[in-house]
């Protein structure tokens, strides 16, 4: 079923100026279906059209979402900053100019016109230079790119990586084209479940464990403790751990710090207004000091800073963001 109704510094990156609404732009994260609901009650932005991935792909893939135009051909700022997500992102450019760069800890190089993005650790930076056409997203289970792409997790982790370098460059070069060339979102969403079907059948197949521990994680957004997690499921946390490496990327403990930051952004982004102890509270934090914490190493700013970079927020860029919100000088 396809739905192309609207959805309603602990690093320092080389040569990165601090967050501003000005330079930057921001999304919560579409790796949760779940939080759908987040983007239609802040926009009625029609360039956006989100898709559901064939029954069969459900445990491989979160959703597909099409943007018509980003950077400054949607009107925002050319930069975006991406904190972590508990997603593995597939993105494809459905433009014939370059993608744009991407900066992180390790410096700046030229972001592939169609690749994937394993779990990050940390925000990085994106500066597109496409002037049209639009941008095709897959958000994987990292469970689920280890068995449709046959590659160890923690080989894209915190990395990039061309989707010739997986496929080949001529099955990934056939699958642009014909997702360039299809005339609607409906039909390149029904091109990837063709694609993606086809691999499931002969992928990996994930370890039975491991998906238990990660479905675990992902139900209580991260509020459980690994020791007990790994007790629950009759294993040693360093055989939970090294599953995790080979199939999710990143270790337990990192996965569920997103989970609860992703947690996060949704509901500070979502109606109702919840207050910064709520959130906090809500997600796990020990307190607020806690959240803003989190916030400064997973997205390199404070929470007000970040909410401030969303182009859709009423009351973007306003210093109210701050009142009532948790110490961000500490």
């Amino acid at each position: 079923m396809y739905l192309e109704d609207p959805p309603r510094r602990h690093l320092a990156i080389p040569g990165a100026a601090d967050a501003s609404a000005e330079r930057e732009h921001w999304w919560p994260s579409l790796a949760d279906p779940r939080k759908r609901a987040t983007f239609t009650s802040i926009t009625a932005n029609p360039s956006l059209a989100f898709g559901r991935p064939h029954p069969a792909l459900l445990p491989y893939v979160f959703q597909y979402t099409g943007i018509a135009t980003v950077g400054d051909a949607a009107g925002l700022p050319s930069v975006q900053r991406v904190p972590p997500e508990c997603a593995v992102m597939l993105t494809i450019s459905l433009s014939d100019s370059r993608r744009g760069s991407v900066t992180g800890a390790d410096g700046t190089r030229e972001l592939p016109g169609a690749g994937l993005t394993g779990l990050h650790e940390r925000f990085y930076l994106i500066e597109y230079t496409a002037r049209r056409g639009g941008v095709l997203l897959v958000a994987f289970t990292p469970p689920g790119a280890y068995a449709l792409f046959g590659v160890a997790m923690r080989e894209v982790a915190n990395e990039h990586v061309a989707l010739g370098d997986l496929l080949g460059r001529r099955p990934a070069d056939r699958l642009v084209d014909e997702l360039v060339s299809a005339p609607t979102w409906h039909h390149r969403f029904a091109v990837l479940d063709r694609v993606l079907t086809a691999r499931v059948s002969r992928g990996r197949e994930p370890d039975g464990l491991l998906l238990r521990a990660w479905e675990e994680l992902a139900r209580c957004q991260g509020q459980v403790r690994i020791g007990r997690l790994a007790e629950e499921l009759g294993c040693s946390r360093r055989y939970l751990e090294k599953r995790f490496g080979e199939q999710v990327g990143l270790t337990p403990k990192t996965v569920a710090r997103m989970w609860r930051f992703q947690r996060a952004t949704h509901l500070l982004m979502g109606p109702g207004a919840p207050t910064w102890r709520e959130v906090a509270h809500t997600c796990g934090y020990t307190d607020q000091a806690h959240l803003a914490k989190d916030f400064r190493i997973l997205a390199g700013c404070t929470p007000t800073q970040l909410l401030g970079l969303h182009p859709h927020r009423p009351d973007r860029g306003r210093s109210h963001f701050a009142k009532g919100g948790p110490d961000e000088r500490r």
